[in-house]
């Protein structure tokens, strides 16, 4: 089975901790490994040789600074499944720069993650 590699700040707050939950209830039984900073999720990912994973990684980027930090790790992050989730109010600099990732998928933030929680399911039976 696909694991599923989160990534959410601990500093996103409530709205970040609902993303986990709703991530979490709609995938139940799905391996999910949780990276609370960027330096967490580097040296988990960096692991795992990319040829061999078929991990999906997810991206919950809710500032701009974030998807600094997250672009400078970007070669770590090739040839992966990405997918992102922006705030609502991304600017067109901040969609420039995610599409430099090859995201499978953009998701957009919400409070229920119907979308994003279907195409994850999807991926994973893939």
């Amino acid at each position: 089975m696909k694991k599923i590699i989160l990534f959410v700040d601990r500093e996103s707050g409530p709205r970040g901790r609902l993303f986990l939950q709703r991530i979490q209830q709609r995938l139940p039984g799905t391996r999910i490994q949780v990276c609370q900073s960027l330096d967490a999720c580097v040296t988990f990912i960096r692991r795992v040789r990319p040829c061999m994973d078929t991990s999906i990684v997810v991206f919950w980027v809710d500032t701009k600074q974030s998807l600094d930090d997250l672009y400078r790790e970007k070669q770590l992050f090739e040839h992966r499944k990405i997918v992102m989730v922006l705030p609502d109010e991304k600017t067109d600099e901040c969609t420039a720069m995610v599409h430099r990732f090859f995201p499978r998928y953009v998701a957009v933030m919400d409070d229920r993650y119907d979308d994003l929680c279907d195409v994850l399911n999807q991926m994973i039976v893939q």
